[in-house]
């Protein structure tokens, strides 16, 4: 009797082996490219939450925030629930590579907004792409950054130091000034921008008269703003942070110099510490915008823009003492980032890291939200910037828009004279 059921009970080990061996093979697919309803998709976001970029660093977290639970409440990204992790690096290049791998090995994320530092993304990058993880950049402007040869996973929907720089120049070009002083620190950042300034230069057939470089975090930048007045300029093109500008304006203004000068700089002026330093040398300050600033006698930004402001306003409060300290234009870059996967996602209908990148590569003139820095977005198989320097005007840094829709930290759009 034994013997006659043994083939039967053969044949019954081997199809329930194979029927473990197909459920597991298709469990591990489903694992691997996250296409089913249901479950989790881990989003990563790994900034400056302390530290002096810390305005940057949080306000990226608090546009991501307002974005995920806006998708969460509405259903997820294909039925799937967001679930976000982030790390503060303090702005440190060391600290930000060791917590982005922490993030794509034991978190599993799929999908990551960079730093808005460049060297911190710069240390991390390579590691990001090697794992195929779809990494927007939203606010980190150095040129090698999006390089498709060696980062195909990295996209970037900020004015990166190209556009800045040709934009810096063409505006001071049109404007006919004639003695223009190119300015940035000695780090990384510095001098990316100088040499973007001098490439640009070089192309609308203009020369500086002076390359002047700095200690970033000095105290004491009198030094800096006397060679500019030996310089005789008219015009700074300013690759600088929110307190070292704000501490060069300054200086301008005790060697008595402010006057003779305008100080056109690019988006870094935009941190609140600009605005707290600078003094009265603000009145002849400006710097790169986009489209989150207002035309003369406007009240108001456009519907969409308003719209998110709005809801920035009503979950972290006003801008000002006690109250929120992010730029809403870069609150709503780390909006938008979470969006535009989100969208990247659904359209590929899948989470497959390969089919995300052709979509965004392929079909980004379909993607419906204007609420970015510009409202166009130029994604290519060989181009990872969204966006160009037709998108970029010199704003006022003083006075900001002040109504019962705006609260003193949109720009206004404004032209200079000499």
């Amino acid at each position: 009797m034994m013997r006659k059921n043994q083939p039967v009970i053969a044949i019954f080990v081997i199809v329930l082996m194979m029927t473990l061996v197909l459920a597991g093979c298709t469990s591990k697919t489903t694992d691997n490219t996250a296409d089913e309803a249901g479950g989790e998709v881990l989003l990563g976001y790994v900034g400056p939450m302390t530290g002096p970029s810390a305005t940057m660093g949080l306000a990226t977290k608090q546009g991501a925030e307002l974005a995920i639970e806006e998708i969460n409440n509405a259903g997820g990204i294909m039925g799937k629930t967001i679930k976000f992790v982030s790390r503060d690096d303090e702005a440190d290049p060391t600290k930000s590579k060791t917590a982005v791998q922490e993030l794509i090995d034991k978190e599993k994320v799929q999908m990551m907004i960079g730093q808005p530092n460049s060297t911190s993304v710069a240390a991390s990058e390579a590691y990001v792409n090697e794992n195929k993880i779809i990494q927007i950049l939203n606010i980190a402007t150095n040129t090698q950054l999006t390089n498709v040869e060696k980062y195909p996973y990295t996209f970037r929907t900020f004015f990166p130091s190209p556009v800045q720089a040709e934009a810096l120049v063409n505006i001071a070009k049109e404007a006919d000034f004639q003695r223009a002083v190119l300015l940035g620190d000695t780090t990384a950042l510095g001098n990316d921008g100088i040499a973007a300034l001098q490439a640009a230069s070089k192309a609308a057939g203009i020369k500086p008269v002076e390359a002047i470089q700095y200690k970033s975090g000095d105290v004491d930048m009198t030094p800096v703003a006397e060679k500019i007045k030996d310089a005789g300029a008219d015009v700074v093109l300013a690759w600088t942070l929110g307190a070292d500008g704000a501490r060069i304006v300054s200086a301008l203004s005790r060697i008595d110099y402010m006057d003779n000068v305008i100080f056109l700089g690019y988006t870094g002026l935009s941190l609140p510490n600009f605005r707290e330093l600078a003094g009265d040398g603000i009145s002849r300050s400006y710097m790169l915008g986009g489209y989150w600033s207002v035309e003369k006698g406007e009240t108001q930004l456009d519907e969409a823009r308003q719209k998110l402001y709005d809801k920035i306003v009503e979950k972290y409060d006003k801008y000002g003492p006690g109250g929120r300290s992010t730029s809403p234009m870069m609150v709503a870059s780390g909006y938008d980032a979470v969006y535009l996967y989100k969208w990247a996602v659904e359209t590929a209908s899948s989470f497959d890291p390969d089919l995300v990148k052709n979509t965004l590569e392929t079909k980004i003139s379909e993607y419906p939200l204007k609420i970015g820095v510009a409202n166009t977005y130029r994604f290519s198989p060989t181009n990872h910037e969204a966006i160009s320097g037709k998108d970029l005007l010199p704003v006022l840094l003083d006075p900001m828009v002040s109504s019962d829709k705006i609260f003193g930290d949109v720009s206004i759009r404004g032209s200079f004279t000499k």
